[in-house]
């Protein structure tokens, strides 16, 4: 995922890692579990504000625990699962109710939306009962009812595919699939919508964010963390020279849906798998300028997004233009038109480099480039 701001209030800097081990209390992660979300990431030494204090922590704590009693009450499906991601660094407070605590506000969550393609998601992350292991593999299972069109849908159960077999059937059928949603997008909003239940603090406002920029910074922290684990398909899809004409068909099938929709970070992977397997000519050559493109974009984006908290109409364009755009990569392309500027790159403009995925990313894989 690109990161939109600069800055990131420094009190969720405190929150504890997503851990593909869950606490203690909970038993062994399953089999169908995908990869943790991140820690919320660091503040930006070029421009981030000074470390929170104590009193401001504990204040943003407060707003934070408060906002999840309020959501927990909710009916709607994608409050209670913006709730359950805010209430996991609760996890281990004995002092904070059972039903305020992520298990719970996911089985609320399902009990309201028991078709919905978001709660299905965040289940496969977070527990939602005693045996989360049971909760999470039902949850890969709707899933794939659900939507058995987008290809990230069956990434939680190829990373935990034990048998090479049935590894290779899934990513076959991966292939048939028309589109790849990382439900970026959706776990965002809903957040972002959660959020609107309180007003922001002035503590975070006084960092100099406006509200709707402070929103989008912490719905894109918390909520733009839950993304698959990749590195099953990587390990499959690595240019290793053994010829099998079939496999290197499917695993280009789904880098192309990877590098169209989704995240940045899901597109970068998809270019990664492409690099790897497309021989020299014609085909690599478009696949550069693709890539080169993307920099582009980011890049020009990043310029954008550094305009957030000053701009209050601007951050809310980019919130609007999520909702149409339903993706982040189509998002960032409609809001660069929207403000007049390039989507693609000058003449003779060259990235400083291109790799397959963001720099120390523990949960992908990537492919042995040529």
């Amino acid at each position: 995922m690109l990161r939109l701001l600069v800055f990131v209030i420094g009190a969720f800097s405190s929150m504890p890692a997503f851990s593909q081990q869950p606490p203690a209390s909970e038993p062994p992660p399953p089999a169908v579990e995908p990869s943790p979300p991140p820690a919320a990431p660091a503040p930006s030494t070029e421009s981030a504000a000074p470390a929170s204090n104590n009193g401001e922590q504990q204040r943003f704590e407060q707003f934070r625990r408060d906002l999840v009693s309020l959501l927990a009450l909710r009916a709607e499906p994608d409050l209670l699962v913006a709730a359950a991601e805010l209430a996991y660094p609760d996890a281990d407070d004995k002092n904070r109710a059972a039903q305020l605590k992520s298990p719970a506000l996911m089985r609320r969550a399902q009990k309201f939306g028991p078709d919905d393609a978001l709660v299905a998601w965040i289940a496969t992350f977070i527990g939602c009962g005693a045996d989360a292991s049971t909760c999470r593999n039902d949850a890969a299972a709707r899933l794939q009812k659900i939507a058995p069109d987008n290809v990230a849908v069956w990434l939680p159960s190829l990373h935990a595919a034990q048998d090479p077999g049935q590894a290779r059937a899934l990513l076959a059928s991966m292939a048939q699939a028309q589109r790849f949603d990382d439900y970026w997008a959706a776990s965002v909003l809903a957040v972002f919508d959660a959020l609107q239940t309180l007003p922001v603090p002035a503590e975070v406002l006084s960092h100099g964010l406006n509200q709707v920029a402070a929103r989008i910074n912490l719905a894109t922290s918390v909520g733009g963390g839950f993304l698959p684990n990749y590195a099953r398909l990587g390990e499959m899809c690595r240019g290793n020279g053994v010829a099998d004409e079939a496999l290197t068909v499917d695993c280009l099938a789904v880098a192309k849906l990877l590098e169209s929709g989704g995240s940045f970070r899901s597109q970068a992977i998809g270019f990664g798998i492409e690099d790897s397997l497309l021989p020299p000519g014609t085909a690599r050559a478009v696949l550069k300028a693709r890539q080169r493109t993307s920099a582009w974009q980011k890049e020009q984006f990043l310029e954008v997004s550094s305009r957030f908290p000053r701009d209050e109409s601007l951050a809310k364009s980019y919130i609007d233009l999520l909702r149409e755009q339903g993706n982040e990569l189509a998002t960032v392309t409609a809001l660069l038109r929207r403000l007049h500027l390039p989507t693609e790159p000058e003449s003779g403009w060259q990235p400083e480099s291109v790799t397959p995925v963001p720099s120390g990313d523990p949960r992908a894989l990537p492919p042995a480039g040529h």
